[in-house]
């Protein structure tokens, strides 16, 4: 356990290390904290073990199967050829599991972290979040939906500088690594509309006839996802309501809190992607697919409520400045207590390669 109380408390340390001295570039500190933070999390993936992670021997049966599949056999199993091609490629430099799994934390981290380091402007908030976020919890198990995750976040920034044709590409390419990547497909429309405080009047509504008929409304998104893969999943009550509240919450939050007259064209669109994120959470209660498909929008919430907390003023500062702290201890006593005592996909506790287990 005691690696991730280095990878969370030494980049805090580095961001707050030096408050109250003259002449310091918090900008410079955050993205010092940032570039820690993501530099010993490869280092954690490259060098686990084959245990940490539910599915990550499975991974490892695959690659060494696909190693030494011809490439003309490639495809003709699944239609996410993508992440096929990926084991094949790799295999032709080294079969060695370790290798794998250091070529592909790395390549997973490089794809997130170029965002993060651009948009954190509250690194040790951020490292928090993210590590409390169930994205985080993937890296180590879900490599195939991370590889999508990262492509998604690659998507954004496409979408951010309207470069619609080469959305469309990497969006394509992340389906061939996780079918579940369609959902990007609604990114693009999403942070361009300018949602305000006064949209809440229908997106209230909305959302209540959304929580109603949320059955009916996930089997349709069955539907579209069984013309893409052969996935045939039942409707089952999961019990995940504990995540939606928490979304329900940051909505209401990222609404309160900041002036809505400062906040700039990417913050909005960020914050629209907390309200789908939110939406998509509804249905998390029928099936674990429901998340899976939300991973793609909860990725940036960590980069958005610090955000949201920097544009706040007037009787809504100081509120959210104590909301701040809150989170942050709140949300750190949570995850080593869930770490302790959680399963959360048998990342923890975590082993190094070279331990005997």
């Amino acid at each position: 356990m005691a690696v991730f109380y280095i990878l969370l408390l030494v980049p805090i340390m580095i961001q707050h290390l030096s408050i109250g001295r003259k002449n310091i570039n918090y900008g410079s500190k955050n993205r010092t904290a940032v570039f820690v933070f993501f530099v010993l999390c490869t280092m954690l993936l490259a060098l686990r073990h084959s245990i940490v992670g539910v599915d990550t021997k499975v991974y490892l049966s695959a690659f060494k199967r696909l190693s030494l599949m011809n490439w003309d056999l490639i495809g003709m199993e699944t239609t996410e050829v993508g992440y096929m091609y990926y084991n094949k490629i790799i295999a032709l430099f080294s079969d060695n599991p370790q290798v794998f799994f250091a070529i592909t934390g790395a390549i997973t981290v490089a794809l997130i972290y170029p965002t993060y380091k651009r948009l954190t402007v509250d690194a040790s908030f951020t490292i928090v979040l993210f590590c409390t976020m169930p994205t985080f919890i993937m890296m180590f198990s879900g490599i195939r939906q991370m590889l999508a995750v990262g492509l998604g976040v690659v998507a954004y920034e496409l979408t951010r500088r309207k470069k619609l044709f080469f959305f469309i590409l990497v969006v394509v390419l992340a389906m061939t690594f996780h079918v579940s990547a369609f959902m990007l497909a609604f990114m693009y429309p999403l942070y361009h509309v300018k949602i305000t405080k006064t949209w809440l009047f229908v997106i209230i509504p909305s959302m209540v006839v959304m929580f109603i008929f949320n059955e009916r409304i996930f089997t349709f998104l069955l539907m579209i996802l069984s013309l893409f893969t052969s996935y045939e999943g039942e409707i089952t009550e999961t019990g995940a309501y504990t995540m939606l509240i928490l979304f329900l919450m940051f909505s209401v939050f990222a609404f309160l809190v900041p002036d809505e007259s400062s906040l700039d064209k990417e913050t909005n669109g960020l914050r629209n992607f907390l309200l789908f994120s939110c939406a998509l959470q509804f249905f998390a209660p029928l099936h674990t697919l429901a998340m899976r498909m939300n991973y793609y929008y909860i990725i940036f919430i960590p980069l958005l409520l610090p955000k949201v907390i920097s544009a706040s003023a007037g009787r809504w500062k100081q509120f959210a400045l104590v909301g701040r702290y809150v989170m942050l201890v709140g949300f750190l006593v949570y995850f080593f207590y869930n770490a302790y005592n959680g399963k959360n996909l048998h990342v923890f506790p975590y082993h190094f390669f070279w331990e005997a287990v």
